[in-house]
């Protein structure tokens, strides 16, 4: 006979928030008294970190939300785009183009692993900067990994990398993963034959965690900043298109018109008929 024990109701538990009826509290501060007080920005900050951020950080976080926000048409544009495209309200829209920010396209989580056990190899006995910046560019290169962070497919040299890199320093966030991320940047010539310029999430990411945010809450800073592109794409898309992308009327052949799913361009089975027994 199984012995009944009693339990406890359930209930989330939180270090975040909570409400009540009347109020709405966010690591101790009422919302009412947040609003109008303090920035987005110093808001964000409190949320993920749990306290108001000193000037100097929320300035610098402003300044990478604000570099990373709009990219023109990238592969997450283009998803939000193509479901808007589908006749989707404008959150499915930026579900699709965030749902698109994986390893390779606009998130700052992967090469803030990298700088993380990088910097563990640098501080062991007998190490340095310089042959933890090596080790890793030895590492992606033998084993032919893309080293991501670094590069860019549409910019020989990320045009936003040097004004973050001057605020960091204007700010007093520089420490030592920005000077760990410049180090692995030198040595990809020797590695490649040739200069991988860290670009914008790499930069974001080295930044971040000098700021003590960790990799995870870097992709969330890179996600919530490109949010507003997404939105306004999503907007410009509903307002300004006309659905499927499909249309032979249009000024310019569309992604979706019949003309590009010729036969020409299929390179598959040729046509064929199922068997009699089918």
């Amino acid at each position: 006979m199984t012995q009944h024990r009693e339990q406890e109701p359930f209930h989330w538990r939180s270090a975040i928030s909570y409400k009540t009826q009347d109020r709405i509290v966010v690591r101790g501060y009422d919302i009412n008294q947040l609003a109008g007080n303090v920035s987005f920005v110093e808001a964000i900050w409190l949320t993920w970190m749990g306290e108001l951020p000193p000037p100097n950080k929320a300035r610098m976080l402003e300044a990478v939300l604000v570099s990373m926000h709009e990219h023109a048409f990238s592969p997450s544009t283009v998803s939000s785009r193509f479901a808007i495209s589908g006749g989707n309200p404008i959150h499915a829209g930026l579900a699709a183009g965030i749902l698109t920010m994986g390893n390779r396209h606009g998130v700052a989580d992967v090469p803030a692993h990298t700088f993380l056990e990088a910097m563990q190899k640098a501080k062991a006995p007998g190490g340095s900067m310089e042959q933890a910046a090596d080790e890793v560019c030895r590492y992606h290169r033998e084993n032919r990994l893309t080293l991501v962070g670094f590069h860019h497919p549409q910019h020989i040299k990320d045009p936003r990398v040097g004004r973050l890199i001057e605020l960091a320093h204007q700010y007093g966030v520089a420490g030592e993963y920005l000077k760990l991320a410049q180090a692995v940047e030198a040595a990809t010539e020797k590695h490649w034959g040739r200069r991988l310029y860290i670009n914008d999430p790499g930069i974001i990411a080295a930044i971040c965690l000098d700021m003590g945010l960790d990799p995870d809450q870097a992709k969330g800073v890179s996600i919530l900043s490109r949010a507003v592109g997404l939105i306004a794409h999503c907007w410009e898309e509903m307002h300004r298109e006309g659905a499927w992308r499909a249309s032979s009327g249009a000024d310019i052949v569309q992604p979706l018109d019949l003309r590009l799913q010729l036969p020409d361009f299929y390179d598959g089975p040729a046509d064929r008929e199922l068997p009699p027994r089918r």
